[in-house]
């Protein structure tokens, strides 16, 4: 009576779970190269209509039309997109109603929300990180409801939900695909931050005296149109990218790229004089000497490290010994009376941080940090920032967010993809003792892949369908030889 009841369900089957569903609609491999090559001559033709045509509206539209729909059918693509405009956040844009970075986070965003509507894939969240930093947009959300000016704030903590939903659009496409969307997404983030170096030097933006530039913002080399500290964060994480690319990617045309890049990038941090960059990135570089054992385990590892620093170190030298560092980045790199009063003069909104403790413990919100402490600048600190800014709620949810991250960097198994979210999280750890990161969207996007690299590596660690068969039939021996036993 009970075999109506027979099914064909797998009782092993029941052990897995399902893996979610790529949002990408799926199309056969030669129609997305023709997609893609039809996308690029498009381009092409709008880049030609706004350089050789002078027509800049004209270019953009036909440029951005076809972008829009490969965004909407393949987030992917909409991600390396996102990855290739994001180091123009550091301010180049017109003026200072429109940026480029802007303009295609925006089209992201909607873009996956059309495709949501088509594809309707399951969501899941892994990593319970992600949602400590919900509980702190949440919490900035709420301060500025009870801030002194509740309209500025709530504009203000619009910008934080864009970084949330930043962040979970980036984690949703890179953890539903494999390892080909990670690859390709740092290649667009390394051209971008080229492509941006050269748009800087060519515009005039940077690689000029600082007699010529404002001295209102900070920057040694670099004009108005960027700001050199979040410029040279960009270019210490695309140089930590080439690295990561160059030990994991094997195709040979990019390995000489990512090897130029190496190189270029040094280079390019010396012009910007950034010291904060600099001690980041070289802490971060020697960081793996704290990890001995994990050393001897991988010495091959900890060569590729040195061999990395030297040829920059090597590259850096010459430009130094040919043309020479301008004298103001010269000053600011070798002054120590400079160093110690950019140090007093970043540690006066510190000190009325750590007042906050007891006058504001639930923070004194963004524009009310102005009219508390009497300063035109906002701590350049992540954690004093959070504290002055949205209180000890705030800093709490920061600070177990970072151990959290800190936890999946621990659970990686040792490899390339250890290493490279370790160095991720150094850097940005060390950077954000010396400037506020937390509305910039670099950061965010580059903790995400800090969160992805666990299931990167799980996916250079999986076992082989060869070794599984492998072990399937050496296990079908064993067994038959003990029914005969």
């Amino acid at each position: 009576m009970y075999s109506g009841y027979e099914t064909t369900i797998n009782e092993e089957d029941l052990w897995f779970e399902q893996p979610q569903r790529s949002s990408d609609i799926q199309l056969p491999p030669v129609i997305n190269t023709i997609l893609l090559v039809v996308w690029a001559v498009i381009s092409l033709i709008g880049i030609a209509v706004i350089f050789l045509g002078k027509n800049t509206m004209a270019g953009i539209i036909i440029a951005a039309v076809p972008t829009f729909i490969g965004m909407v059918i393949k987030p992917t693509f909409a991600l390396c997109i996102l990855m290739l405009i994001l180091p123009t956040g550091s301010g180049i844009g017109a003026a200072a109603d429109f940026s480029l970075d802007r303009g295609v986070g925006l089209a992201v965003a909607v873009s996956f929300m059309l495709n949501l509507l088509i594809t309707r894939p399951r969501f899941r969240i892994d990593n319970k990180a992600l949602w400590v930093f919900v509980l702190y947009t949440i919490w900035v959300l709420l301060m500025s409801l009870a801030a002194p000016y509740p309209a500025l704030e709530i504009r203000r903590a619009f910008t934080q939900i864009q970084l949330l939903a930043l962040t979970f659009i980036v984690y949703w496409i890179l953890y539903t695909n494999d390892w080909t969307t990670f690859r390709w997404a740092l290649r667009a983030y390394v051209l971008g931050t080229l492509g941006t170096i050269a748009l800087a030097v060519v515009t005039g933006a940077a690689i000029r005296s600082m007699d010529e530039t404002s001295e209102s913002r900070y920057s040694a080399t670099v004009g108005q149109a960027i700001d050199a500290n979040m410029l040279a964060s960009i270019v210490c994480l695309a140089f930590l990218a080439a690295i990561y690319l160059f030990a994991r990617d094997k195709k040979v045309l990019w390995r000489l790229f990512y090897l130029v890049s190496m190189l270029v990038f040094p280079i390019m941090l010396l012009k910007i004089g950034s010291r904060g960059a600099l001690i980041g990135l070289a802490f971060t570089m020697l960081s793996p000497l704290l990890f001995v054992r994990q050393v001897l385990h991988r010495p091959a590892m900890a060569v590729l490290v040195l061999v990395v620093v030297l040829l920059a170190s090597i590259s850096a030298g010459l430009v130094i010994s040919r043309v020479g560092l301008e004298s103001d980045v010269s000053n600011r790199l070798t002054d120590i009376y400079r160093a110690e009063e950019a140090v007093g003069y970043r540690m006066m909104p510190i000190k009325k941080a750590m007042g906050c403790i007891v006058e504001k413990p639930i923070g004194t919100s963004y524009y009310g940090w102005f009219e508390y402490s009497g300063l035109r600048i906002i701590p350049h600190n992540d954690f004093f920032m959070a504290l002055g800014l949205y209180g000890i709620p705030a800093v709490g949810l920061f600070v177990f967010f970072m151990i959290m991250l800190m936890f999946t960097v621990k659970r990686i198994p040792l490899g390339y993809e250890k290493l490279f979210a370790r160095a991720i999280l150094t850097f940005l750890l060390v950077m954000g003792l010396d400037v506020p990161q937390l509305y910039q969207k670099h950061f965010w996007v580059f903790l995400v892949f800090i969160i992805v690299c666990e299931r990167i590596a799980a996916y250079f660690t999986e076992p082989q369908e060869e070794d599984i068969e492998d072990e399937t039939e050496e296990f079908d021996n064993e067994t038959a030889m003990e029914e005969t036993a």
